[in-house]
């Protein structure tokens, strides 16, 4: 990607805290951030863990007034910095925080994943080491008189104006499993929250039996597996130290390098037989 000549300096105002953990699309999102239209101050926040321990270190090291956290798979448009430094500005003071789309390449739709928060109200508000602690910062924001905008979301598009980036562009079978099995089992917490969700299942399934890929069936399992977990863990922050871990996580590897290994050795199927196939999976994608 090119490099954009910055028009707005805005390195006495925005801070951007960047977290990573290793992921591929941490070079990537550092690319994006180098063309962005606008200058601000960056951090990087090097696998720190929990989650919520990474969190709070943006609001103890943070010393300008704004600042966007970012997990290293958003890739910003380079409009995104200066679009939410504008938007929040607009707003007055009770306005803690402004979240905005971004698309989600795999959920293929919008996302708010990107937001900016005023570090004078947020700092107020510690991050506790529970599961979900940026929903419970903002519901103790809330509970004192603050709001959170949250730009509208129904209908957006890779390309919509309101869009200010790309998300999950790139996963690991640990990763999607991690993803798609934390966000299933929240909905079962709450099923008032994300009610896009649920029927991703079914889509993830189609999905699946369309190209039975690696990426695929982790995605499927992910939702399969948390509808089966408890949901009386410890509820703690996500921790990547601890995604080997995972409920399920190690017994399906395992399985599907197995299922694999041996499809890979199996002799090639009749012509019949592989119609069939192909006919019961329609079927069931039709269902």
């Amino acid at each position: 990607m090119a490099e954009n000549t910055p028009t707005v300096d805005l390195s006495q105002s925005v801070t951007v805290f960047l977290t990573t953990v290793g992921a591929p699309t941490f070079g990537a999102c550092l690319e994006h951030l180098r063309a962005q239209d606008s200058t601000f101050r960056l951090e990087i926040i090097d696998h720190v863990a929990p989650l919520s321990a990474a969190f709070q270190r943006m609001l103890d090291t943070c010393t300008t007034p704004l600042f966007v956290p970012l997990d290293e798979d958003m890739l910003l448009y380079p409009h995104a910095i200066r679009t939410l430094h504008e938007r929040i500005s607009r707003e007055d003071g009770h306005i803690a925080a402004v979240m905005a789309n971004l698309y989600d390449v795999h959920l293929r739709r919008c996302i708010h994943a990107v937001k900016i928060f005023r570090h004078g109200v947020t700092r107020r508000y510690p991050f506790r080491d529970l599961e979900g602690c940026e929903v419970d910062q903002v519901r103790r924001m809330e509970a004192d008189g603050y709001a959170i905008v949250k730009e509208p979301q129904e209908g957006g598009k890779r390309t919509s104006p309101g869009t200010l980036g790309l998300h999950g562009t790139q996963w690991t079978p640990q990763s999607i499993y991690e993803r798609y099995l934390t966000l299933a089992r929240r909905c079962r917490r709450d099923p008032s929250k994300r009610k896009w969700f649920p029927p991703y299942t079914q889509r993830f399934l189609r999905r699946y039996l369309k190209d039975p890929s690696e990426l695929n069936f982790f995605a499927l399992m992910g939702p399969v597996a948390a509808a089966l977990a408890g949901l009386d863990g410890d509820g703690r922050e996500k921790d990547f130290r601890k995604y080997e871990d995972l409920p399920g996580w190690k017994h399906l590897l395992a399985f599907y390098r197995e299922v694999s290994a041996a499809r890979t050795e199996s002799p090639e199927a009749p012509p019949e037989t592989a119609a069939r196939r192909e006919e019961t999976r329609a079927s069931i994608a039709d269902s």
